[in-house]
């Protein structure tokens, strides 16, 4: 069963501008290690109760695409939810395998806008409690492209078990996700709840709106 909106995540250019950027958001890293097989520094993030994955790679890739670039679910079942979510015609992108972290397994597929979506299994838990001394006073949602609301909706909420708490906004554990019909990027924005207006844009573009 899928039981956790998990973490938003990409690849970033500069690890330290990014973690400089969000640390003055006051997000904490409460998870961080390098996967020699890949060649990858991965540190997790939690910005009040969500979680952001930054993914530096060693040798730079000028064909890469940097920015966020994916939602990613927690699942005490890996082979049962894919086997269901393969059967209902959604698109593999990665089949099952065990995590280059070494921490449990994980699998990816589209969703039905096209937004990388991660399962994930694995016993370690990165998360702690919410964090309330920095600037974000909540991790409202992450707001996902669906240019096709309808078949978004089903996705997410049907299919992966999300809460709907609001017309356009699906909810599982702490987190949400925020379906957007006008974005031009699969993760459009992270909307924080802070005591400040605006729009700022963080070292790979990622937009982050005070909400």
């Amino acid at each position: 069963m899928i039981y956790e909106l998990n973490h938003v995540g990409g690849r970033v250019r500069d690890l330290e501008a990014s973690l400089a950027f969000y640390g003055e958001l006051g997000a904490e890293v409460v998870d961080r290690l390098f996967m020699s097989g890949s060649q990858v520094d991965r540190v997790h993030l939690q910005l009040a109760t969500g979680l952001v994955e930054l993914l530096h790679h060693q040798e730079p890739d000028p064909e890469a695409a940097y920015g966020l670039n994916h939602v990613g679910f927690m699942t005490d079942d890996l082979d049962g939810d894919w086997e269901r979510l393969m059967s209902l015609g959604y698109s593999e992108l990665t089949a099952p395998r065990v995590a280059g972290s070494g921490q449990g397994r994980l699998a990816f597929l589209s969703d039905p806008n096209g937004v990388r979506v991660e399962l994930l299994q694995r016993s370690e838990e990165f998360r702690v409690p919410p964090i309330t001394s920095g600037l974000v006073q909540e991790f409202s949602y992450v707001g996902v492209a669906a240019a096709d609301v309808d078949a978004a909706a089903e996705f997410y909420g049907t299919h992966l078990g999300m809460d709907q708490v609001a017309d356009d906004t699906f909810r599982l554990g702490p987190d949400a996700v925020k379906l957007l019909p006008s974005a031009t990027t699969p993760i459009a924005h992270l909307g924080l709840s802070a005591p400040r207006t605006g729009t700022h844009t963080d070292p790979d573009g990622n937009r982050v709106s005070f909400v």
